[in-house]
């Protein structure tokens, strides 16, 4: 089933039911382009997309947690917000070129590993997380972080970004959709999904990164609820 973004009241209709709103996914995104633009090149290759997935973590944990009473979760080390009913979940990943596009069939952009594997197969994947579970070090939850066992009762949406900067004007574009996804395929990757709700495109003006002397600065990026 896909609700595109323009679909305004099945949109929100159907983002009430899973206990959420745009309002707080747009913030979501606006906070990981902020986290995004918080970055020099002493910070390294990945930290961009690093920040801005910790950034727009925090913020959909964040917006759920005051709008809607969830809670921070973590199943299998992946960190999650979930419903007080610890049936709904919403994790959030980056995708292709073809998230958010009504008639195109998004994937995500990196593999999932062994446990997000299981994660979204509802604990049928047969392959084990771990051939050593007990060599491997599992860092202890956040104090205001949940440590979920069971996966069963869990429905896992996702809610898939992907940033486009244009070369050209310097302009930034982040589509964007909340689906409910197959499990992934033998490479770990998603390419299927049960249900889409594309999201709004949203732009941002040029980057301006921080000179190097200055070092890293806050940056307000104006939020406007809608």
């Amino acid at each position: 089933m896909l609700i595109a973004a323009h679909d305004l009241p099945e949109r929100d209709r159907h983002l009430d039911q899973l206990g959420t709103s745009w309002s707080i996914l747009e913030r979501a995104i606006r906070r990981g382009e902020a986290g995004w633009r918080n970055v020099t090149k002493d910070h390294g290759e990945d930290a961009p997309a690093q920040y801005a997935y910790r950034e727009r973590l925090a913020a959909l944990r964040s917006g759920q947690k005051v709008h809607h009473g969830w809670n921070n979760a973590r199943l299998l080390q992946i960190e999650l917000t979930i419903n007080p009913e610890r049936t709904i979940a919403i994790q959030t990943l980056t995708g292709n070129h073809r998230t958010g596009v009504p008639d195109a069939t998004p994937r995500t952009r990196n593999p999932r590993g062994p446990n997000g594997r299981l994660l979204l197969s509802h604990g049928e994947e047969h392959e084990q997380p771990s051939l050593f579970p007990e060599l491997v070090p599992h860092p202890a939850a956040a104090p205001d972080t949940e440590e979920l066992s069971d996966l069963a009762d869990v429905m896992v949406w996702i809610l898939l970004v992907h940033r486009e900067a244009n070369g050209q004007d310097g302009t930034v574009l982040w589509q964007s959709e909340l689906s409910l996804p197959h499990p992934p395929d033998t490479r770990g990757h998603i390419t299927g999904w049960h249900q889409r709700i594309t999201l709004p495109p949203v732009t941002f003006g040029p980057v301006i990164l921080p000179s190097d002397e200055e070092g890293p600065e806050d940056i307000d990026i104006q939020v406007d609820v809608r």
